[in-house]
Protein backbone atom coordinates (compact mmCIF):
# COMPACT_ATOMS: atom_id res chain seq x y z
CA UNK A 1 0.00 0.00 0.00
CA UNK A 2 1.61 3.36 -1.18
CA UNK A 3 1.72 5.99 1.53
CA UNK A 4 -1.26 8.49 1.60
CA UNK A 5 0.65 11.13 -0.44
CA UNK A 6 1.34 9.23 -3.65
CA UNK A 7 -1.88 7.36 -3.27
CA UNK A 8 -4.86 7.54 -5.71
CA UNK A 9 -6.95 9.89 -4.04
CA UNK A 10 -3.71 13.05 -3.45
CA UNK A 11 -2.77 12.24 -6.75
CA UNK A 12 -5.93 13.24 -8.07
CA UNK A 13 -6.14 16.42 -5.93
CA UNK A 14 -2.62 17.17 -6.81
CA UNK A 15 -2.77 16.88 -11.06
CA UNK A 16 -6.14 18.71 -10.97
CA UNK A 17 -4.35 21.95 -8.33
CA UNK A 18 -1.52 21.23 -11.29
CA UNK A 19 -3.90 22.10 -14.17
CA UNK A 20 -5.32 24.91 -12.70
CA UNK A 21 -1.71 26.83 -12.60
CA UNK A 22 -1.36 29.74 -15.17
CA UNK A 23 0.98 29.06 -18.30
CA UNK A 24 3.66 31.82 -17.89
CA UNK A 25 4.16 34.28 -19.81
CA UNK A 26 6.73 33.96 -22.40
CA UNK A 27 9.02 37.00 -22.90
CA UNK A 28 12.83 35.69 -24.07
CA UNK A 29 12.24 33.05 -26.46
CA UNK A 30 14.50 29.96 -26.80
CA UNK A 31 15.05 27.57 -29.72
CA UNK A 32 15.53 24.75 -27.74
CA UNK A 33 12.57 22.87 -26.11
CA UNK A 34 13.72 20.63 -23.23
CA UNK A 35 11.77 18.08 -20.86
CA UNK A 36 12.58 16.96 -17.32
CA UNK A 37 11.01 14.37 -15.59
CA UNK A 38 10.13 14.97 -11.40
CA UNK A 39 10.72 11.47 -9.90
CA UNK A 40 8.58 11.05 -7.04
CA UNK A 41 9.73 7.34 -5.58
CA UNK A 42 9.78 5.74 -2.68
CA UNK A 43 13.51 4.77 -0.78
CA UNK A 44 13.15 2.67 2.80
CA UNK A 45 9.10 3.03 1.63
CA UNK A 46 9.87 7.28 2.55
CA UNK A 47 8.13 9.46 0.30
CA UNK A 48 10.92 11.24 -1.80
CA UNK A 49 12.16 12.92 -4.73
CA UNK A 50 15.23 12.21 -7.16
CA UNK A 51 17.48 14.96 -8.10
CA UNK A 52 20.75 14.48 -10.23
CA UNK A 53 23.86 16.94 -9.90
CA UNK A 54 25.65 17.37 -13.36
CA UNK A 55 29.08 16.90 -13.53
CA UNK A 56 31.59 19.91 -13.77
CA UNK A 57 32.99 18.91 -16.68
CA UNK A 58 30.11 19.81 -18.76
CA UNK A 59 29.62 22.71 -21.39
CA UNK A 60 25.95 23.74 -20.09
CA UNK A 61 25.00 23.78 -16.28
CA UNK A 62 28.23 22.35 -14.49
CA UNK A 63 27.96 21.02 -11.29
CA UNK A 64 24.53 21.78 -11.19
CA UNK A 65 21.23 19.76 -9.62
CA UNK A 66 18.39 19.04 -11.15
CA UNK A 67 15.71 16.71 -12.16
CA UNK A 68 17.04 14.14 -14.99
CA UNK A 69 15.78 15.48 -18.93
CA UNK A 70 17.18 16.95 -21.67
CA UNK A 71 16.25 18.33 -25.10
CA UNK A 72 13.48 17.12 -27.38
CA UNK A 73 15.02 15.41 -30.31
CA UNK A 74 12.89 14.59 -33.79
CA UNK A 75 12.65 10.78 -32.72
CA UNK A 76 10.52 12.18 -29.65
CA UNK A 77 7.87 13.49 -32.44
CA UNK A 78 7.19 16.60 -29.80
CA UNK A 79 6.02 14.01 -27.30
CA UNK A 80 7.57 15.53 -23.95
CA UNK A 81 6.90 13.20 -22.08
CA UNK A 82 8.89 10.61 -24.14
CA UNK A 83 11.50 12.89 -24.10
CA UNK A 84 11.75 12.98 -20.36
CA UNK A 85 11.83 9.94 -20.00
CA UNK A 86 14.20 8.56 -22.55
CA UNK A 87 16.95 11.18 -21.41
CA UNK A 88 15.94 9.68 -17.99
CA UNK A 89 16.80 6.46 -18.99
CA UNK A 90 19.92 7.67 -20.77
CA UNK A 91 21.17 9.44 -17.77
CA UNK A 92 20.12 7.06 -14.79
CA UNK A 93 19.25 3.83 -16.64
CA UNK A 94 15.53 4.23 -15.10
CA UNK A 95 13.12 2.07 -17.29
CA UNK A 96 10.52 3.97 -19.21
CA UNK A 97 7.94 1.43 -17.83
CA UNK A 98 8.24 1.68 -14.59
CA UNK A 99 7.09 5.72 -14.33
CA UNK A 100 3.90 6.24 -14.12
CA UNK A 101 3.32 9.33 -15.44
CA UNK A 102 0.75 11.71 -13.34
CA UNK A 103 0.88 14.74 -15.55
CA UNK A 104 2.99 17.67 -17.29
CA UNK A 105 3.05 21.08 -15.59
CA UNK A 106 2.87 24.42 -17.13
CA UNK A 107 6.15 25.65 -19.96
CA UNK A 108 8.86 27.00 -17.90
CA UNK A 109 10.88 29.46 -20.34
CA UNK A 110 14.22 29.67 -19.01
CA UNK A 111 17.47 29.67 -20.64
CA UNK A 112 16.05 26.95 -22.46
CA UNK A 113 11.98 25.98 -22.75
CA UNK A 114 11.39 23.54 -20.09
CA UNK A 115 8.52 21.16 -20.03
CA UNK A 116 7.98 19.10 -15.89
CA UNK A 117 6.84 15.68 -16.27
CA UNK A 118 5.63 15.04 -13.27
CA UNK A 119 5.82 10.92 -12.29
CA UNK A 120 5.81 8.49 -9.95
CA UNK A 121 8.71 5.54 -10.23
CA UNK A 122 8.13 3.13 -7.29
CA UNK A 123 10.55 1.78 -4.93
CA UNK A 124 13.86 3.03 -5.39
CA UNK A 125 17.28 1.27 -4.05
CA UNK A 126 20.25 4.04 -3.97
CA UNK A 127 22.56 1.94 -1.80
CA UNK A 128 22.43 -0.64 -4.75
CA UNK A 129 22.36 1.50 -7.57
CA UNK A 130 24.02 -1.12 -9.86
CA UNK A 131 21.38 -4.08 -8.44
CA UNK A 132 17.77 -4.54 -9.28
CA UNK A 133 15.40 -3.05 -7.28
CA UNK A 134 11.33 -3.04 -7.69
CA UNK A 135 10.99 -0.17 -9.93
CA UNK A 136 14.25 -1.60 -12.20
CA UNK A 137 18.11 -0.80 -11.91
CA UNK A 138 19.77 2.53 -12.23
CA UNK A 139 22.71 2.95 -13.57
CA UNK A 140 24.51 6.56 -13.85
CA UNK A 141 25.58 7.62 -17.07
CA UNK A 142 29.03 8.94 -15.89
CA UNK A 143 28.86 11.64 -19.10
CA UNK A 144 25.93 13.31 -18.08
CA UNK A 145 25.38 12.57 -14.24
CA UNK A 146 27.85 12.53 -11.53
CA UNK A 147 25.39 11.85 -8.73
CA UNK A 148 22.17 10.94 -7.78
CA UNK A 149 20.54 11.84 -4.18
CA UNK A 150 16.86 11.87 -3.11
CA UNK A 151 15.47 14.65 -0.48
CA UNK A 152 12.31 13.52 1.60
CA UNK A 153 8.88 14.95 1.20
CA UNK A 154 9.00 15.23 5.02
CA UNK A 155 12.34 17.32 4.49
CA UNK A 156 11.53 19.61 1.89
CA UNK A 157 8.19 20.72 3.50
CA UNK A 158 10.27 21.22 6.65
CA UNK A 159 9.61 24.95 7.34
CA UNK A 160 13.18 25.49 7.83
CA UNK A 161 13.81 24.12 4.64
CA UNK A 162 12.52 26.55 2.61
CA UNK A 163 14.73 29.28 1.91
CA UNK A 164 14.67 31.98 -0.99
CA UNK A 165 17.41 32.89 -4.01
CA UNK A 166 17.56 36.40 -5.10
CA UNK A 167 18.44 36.17 -9.13
CA UNK A 168 18.89 39.73 -11.38
CA UNK A 169 16.20 39.42 -13.52
CA UNK A 170 18.07 40.15 -16.70
CA UNK A 171 19.75 36.70 -15.95
CA UNK A 172 16.36 35.22 -15.49
CA UNK A 173 14.11 34.16 -18.31
CA UNK A 174 11.05 33.52 -17.03
CA UNK A 175 8.12 35.26 -14.59
CA UNK A 176 6.48 34.18 -11.64
CA UNK A 177 3.10 34.37 -10.54
CA UNK A 178 3.00 37.18 -7.73
CA UNK A 179 2.51 34.77 -5.07
CA UNK A 180 5.61 32.73 -6.30
CA UNK A 181 8.32 35.01 -6.53
CA UNK A 182 8.70 39.04 -6.40
CA UNK A 183 10.78 41.52 -8.32
CA UNK A 184 12.15 44.15 -5.93
CA UNK A 185 14.61 47.25 -7.34
CA UNK A 186 18.03 47.30 -5.47
CA UNK A 187 19.41 50.84 -4.53
CA UNK A 188 22.09 51.66 -7.55
CA UNK A 189 24.84 52.36 -4.75
CA UNK A 190 24.67 47.97 -4.55
CA UNK A 191 24.98 47.30 -7.92
CA UNK A 192 26.58 50.41 -9.70
CA UNK A 193 24.52 50.11 -13.30
CA UNK A 194 22.48 52.36 -14.88
CA UNK A 195 20.75 49.50 -16.59
CA UNK A 196 17.18 49.16 -14.93
CA UNK A 197 17.43 45.43 -15.39
CA UNK A 198 20.17 45.06 -12.98
CA UNK A 199 18.45 47.17 -10.38
CA UNK A 200 15.64 44.64 -10.15
CA UNK A 201 15.85 41.47 -8.44
CA UNK A 202 13.71 38.43 -8.32
CA UNK A 203 13.08 36.10 -5.27
CA UNK A 204 12.96 32.59 -5.89
CA UNK A 205 12.47 29.43 -3.56
CA UNK A 206 15.60 27.86 -2.73
CA UNK A 207 15.57 24.35 -0.59
CA UNK A 208 18.84 23.39 1.51
CA UNK A 209 18.65 24.25 5.07
CA UNK A 210 17.33 22.44 8.13
CA UNK A 211 17.83 22.91 11.90
CA UNK A 212 18.61 19.52 13.12
CA UNK A 213 21.36 18.73 10.30
CA UNK A 214 22.50 22.45 9.53
CA UNK A 215 22.93 23.81 5.87
CA UNK A 216 22.65 21.03 3.55
CA UNK A 217 23.84 20.67 0.09
CA UNK A 218 23.56 20.12 -2.33
CA UNK A 219 21.03 23.43 -2.11
CA UNK A 220 18.18 22.89 -4.53
CA UNK A 221 17.33 26.36 -6.23
CA UNK A 222 17.32 28.52 -9.84
CA UNK A 223 14.40 26.31 -12.08
CA UNK A 224 14.83 23.22 -10.50
CA UNK A 225 13.84 24.84 -7.12
CA UNK A 226 10.91 26.70 -8.43
CA UNK A 227 9.58 23.78 -10.30
CA UNK A 228 9.81 22.02 -7.37
CA UNK A 229 7.92 24.36 -5.04
CA UNK A 230 5.12 24.46 -7.34
CA UNK A 231 5.06 20.54 -7.55
CA UNK A 232 5.18 20.05 -3.73
CA UNK A 233 2.55 23.17 -3.10
CA UNK A 234 0.30 20.89 -5.14
CA UNK A 235 1.22 17.65 -3.33
CA UNK A 236 1.29 18.14 0.11
CA UNK A 237 -0.21 21.28 -0.13
CA UNK A 238 2.99 23.51 1.86
CA UNK A 239 -0.24 25.68 2.70
CA UNK A 240 -1.21 23.52 4.90
CA UNK A 241 2.20 22.33 6.54
CA UNK A 242 4.05 25.71 6.93
CA UNK A 243 2.67 28.87 8.33
CA UNK A 244 1.50 31.96 6.62
CA UNK A 245 4.54 34.13 7.21
CA UNK A 246 7.13 31.42 5.24
CA UNK A 247 5.24 31.80 2.13
CA UNK A 248 4.88 35.77 2.96
CA UNK A 249 8.76 36.06 2.70
CA UNK A 250 8.35 36.25 -1.45
CA UNK A 251 6.53 39.21 -0.99
CA UNK A 252 8.53 40.84 1.18
CA UNK A 253 12.46 40.12 0.58
CA UNK A 254 13.57 41.92 3.15
CA UNK A 255 13.03 39.01 5.50
CA UNK A 256 14.07 36.45 3.55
Amino acid sequence: MLPDVFGAANRMRCVAQLKRLPSYKRFKSSNIVSAVLIPLCLVQNIPSVLFVKRPMKMRRNPGEVGFPGGKCDPEDEGDVVRTALRETQEEIGLDPNSVDIWCVMPRLDARVTIYPVLGFCGRIDLPQLSQSSSSGSLNINTEEVSDIFVRSIDWLTHPDTLRYTQMRLDATYFLAPARDGRATEIPRAAHGSFDPAHRLRLSLPAFGAHPAVGYVEPRIWGATGFILYQMLRALVPLDSRLPAAVHSRLSNPANS
